[in-house]
């Protein structure tokens, strides 16, 4: 009887300790946004997932770019993570799209199950205002809401290091396109935001 219960309880651990395991893996996009948000804020979420493509190979870019003084603030990779060819290709093989380099997914969307504690309206990408034509967003009525879009969370260096491409835009600025990473570090078990490095552009 002793040995059954105890049979029990390993099992209940295992299961306890795979099920926090994989939160804390999938879990850098809402710890990260978490970070920037206060409860009561409400935000706006790009429901269409940024092509993890672009994450992976801005990664490379910003951390094989000599910086110069030329160098932009926060658009290169010096250190932590330092960059190793051999763990790039293990990330790019696992996490690359091959089907489309299409920078907005159709098919594979975020929905309110994939964050906590946050106030957020979804919209579609295709459906959200462009800043070339007048819309509702652009009355002095409708007040300044952040908007943010994300890819999938991809995993650099055994599980050291969460990376993925962030779009933060507002509905009167209404600039969507991504230009920026985030890189998340586990830290006692938990995420950490590291840096944002961006792309160069600024919208």
């Amino acid at each position: 009887m002793n040995k059954r219960i105890i049979l029990v309880l390993i099992l209940i651990l295992s299961i306890c300790s795979c099920s926090s395991i994989k939160e804390n893996l999938q879990s850098p996009v809402s710890t990260y946004l978490s970070s920037k948000l206060s409860n009561n804020d409400t935000i706006i979420i790009i429901t269409n997932k940024i092509n993890n493509n672009y994450a992976i190979d801005l990664f490379k870019t910003r951390s094989i770019t000599p910086a110069n003084i030329n160098t932009l603030e926060n658009s290169v990779i010096l250190k932590d993570p330092t960059f190793h060819e051999k763990y790039w290709d293990i990330m790019n093989k696992k996490y690359r799209n091959d089907k489309t380099n299409e920078i907005w997914l159709q098919s594979v969307f975020w929905d309110q199950n994939n964050f906590k504690n946050i106030k957020i309206k979804f919209i579609e990408e295709d459906a959200f205002p462009k800043p070339s034509t007048y819309n509702e967003y652009m009355t002095e009525k409708k007040a300044e809401v952040t908007v943010f879009a994300f890819s999938d969370p991809i995993f650099y260096k055994n599980n050291k290091y969460a990376i993925f491409a962030k779009s933060e835009t507002t509905t009167k600025k209404q600039f969507i396109i991504p230009n920026s990473i985030i890189i998340m570090k586990m830290k006692n078990g938990k995420w950490k935001f590291l840096k944002e490095i961006n792309d160069g552009n600024y919208y």
